[in-house]
């Protein structure tokens, strides 16, 4: 059958398609499909959904050098803390945070120094800053004998700069909720089965259908604990994005983690009767090598072979369209992980756990130090129990030895991992998005300077 639009239900011809993002192009997302939105409807939900997302997630994206083919997410507001008395007037200042952490000013201001007798004018540009200092009263502590200073950046004077996240907002559940619809569509999901998330051409704004339908992931069980402790550590190509599209009898989840920080499940319907299914991508979030001129096609001969090996169609269609579609593909595979990767590093670490519980001297060896700090961190902010009882009874690693953890982070229809997160209390559930938002921090670097104020 022919593809159609989800959102308006119209078959998609050539006219109508458009290249969508599945995970949204601002915040560096590289699937993308011509066979799930047509393209008024994708341009509508790009200023409905995505906008208002990418602004959202602004505070994250602002730490991250992500590949992008339009639009600038690179900067967000903050407030100062200041680092000195002199510089306490800025901290009633609103300040935009710049990418390369630059703080610049929204509107030009001054710092006095009566001890150095100096003034330092900070504008958001060379100019803007330049012109404030020929104001009257900047002119006449300079004649007053003050030197002057002009700047762009006001990160020299902060202590902390201090930046909300909405881990919650229904703008971050709306764009959350789009990537998974969409991600369902892509593996084949009819669209009856989202039918309920739509509202007039738009997704749903309903605060009661998001928040039974988008809610917080959280490690309930073992392996997912140890995992999910210092993620950045261990995780490869730490920040990725994640998503699981899978079926537990008539239920289908998708698992949507972005930037190792922002983790959802997104219940998509429980009256599901397609075969059971479970579809992963991994990706990394940020940029990586890609030369373009590699497939970019010299002559019709080029093309044509560029198109056989990515899967484009080519039937009346236009060259350039093509090329496009060449490209898109292979920028999409070059930031691709195997999503099989990541159980083979929970089965990594639980192979060294179960190992090392055995040992004695275990205080002579930086690898299991490492191992034990995980696990005891784990322990004390997730529950994790699995050392301690491998130590109580070491026979229990046996069956885990054997385990493949083919379902983690999804579960079984007796024991669903979405279904045991929706009991966990509130508390936990914050606490545990505000770790892993600091820990997003602490893999940038940037954890002395810059404060989230979780909201």
């Amino acid at each position: 059958m022919p593809a159609s639009c989800y959102l308006c239900a119209r078959t998609l011809d050539h006219a109508k398609k458009h290249g969508e993002h599945i995970i949204q192009n601002a915040i560096g997302g590289v699937l993308i499909s011509d066979d799930i939105l047509c393209e008024a409807c994708g341009g509508k939900l790009g200023h409905t959904v995505d906008a208002a997302f990418a602004a959202g997630l602004a505070p994250l994206t602002v730490l991250l050098d992500l590949q992008r083919d339009r639009g600038d997410y690179s900067r967000v507001g903050a407030t100062l803390v200041a680092k000195t008395v002199e510089a306490a007037s800025l901290e009633n200042i609103q300040f935009t945070l710049h990418s390369d952490f630059s703080v610049v000013p929204r509107q030009p201001v001054f710092l006095r120094d009566d001890v150095n007798r100096s003034v330092t004018v900070i504008g958001a540009t060379g100019k803007q800053a330049k012109q404030f200092a020929n104001s009257p009263q900047i002119q006449a502590l300079v004649a007053g004998g003050y030197t002057l200073e002009l700047s762009t950046n006001a990160a020299t004077h902060a202590q902390k700069l201090l930046v909300p996240v909405e881990p919650n907002s229904k703008a971050i559940l709306r764009g959350v909720l789009k990537i998974a619809i969409g991600y369902a569509i892509w593996n084949g999901v009819p669209r009856n089965n989202i039918e309920h998330l739509l509202d007039q051409d738009d997704l749903t704004n309903s605060d009661s259908v998001l928040g039974s339908t988008v809610f917080p992931y959280y490690p309930t069980t073992d392996a997912e604990r140890l995992f999910e402790t210092d993620k950045h550590t261990h995780e490869d190509w730490y920040p990725t994005h994640h998503l699981y599209l899978f079926s537990q009898k008539t239920n289908l989840y998708c698992y949507v983690e972005l930037f190792g920080a922002i983790q959802k499940y997104v219940h998509l319907t429980g009256r599901y009767a397609g075969p059971p299914l479970i579809h992963k991508f991994v990706q990394k979030a940020e940029k990586w090598e890609f030369d373009e001129k590699k497939f970019t096609a010299r002559d019709p001969k080029d093309l044509h072979i560029l198109a056989g090996q990515f899967g484009v169609k080519m039937n009346g269609r236009r060259q350039a369209d093509i090329q496009k579609d060449v490209l898109n593909q292979a920028r999409s595979r070059a930031y691709s992980l195997e999503p099989d990767n990541t159980i083979k590093k929970v089965c990594h670490l639980i192979g060294l756990l179960i190992q090392f519980s055995l040992l004695k001297n275990e205080n002579q060896f930086e690898v299991v130090r490492s191992v034990f700090d995980k696990a005891s961190m784990a322990k004390a902010q997730l529950g994790l129990s699995l050392l301690d009882d491998l130590r109580a009874n070491p026979m229990i690693g046996l069956p885990l030895v054997r385990e493949t953890f083919e379902d983690f982070r999804i579960g079984s229809v007796g024991a669903s991992c979405p279904e045991q997160a929706r009991k966990v209390n509130v508390v936990n559930l914050d606490q545990y998005a505000a770790y892993k938002i600091y820990e997003l921090l602490r893999a940038k670097g940037r954890e002395s300077l810059l404060q989230y104020t979780i909201i």
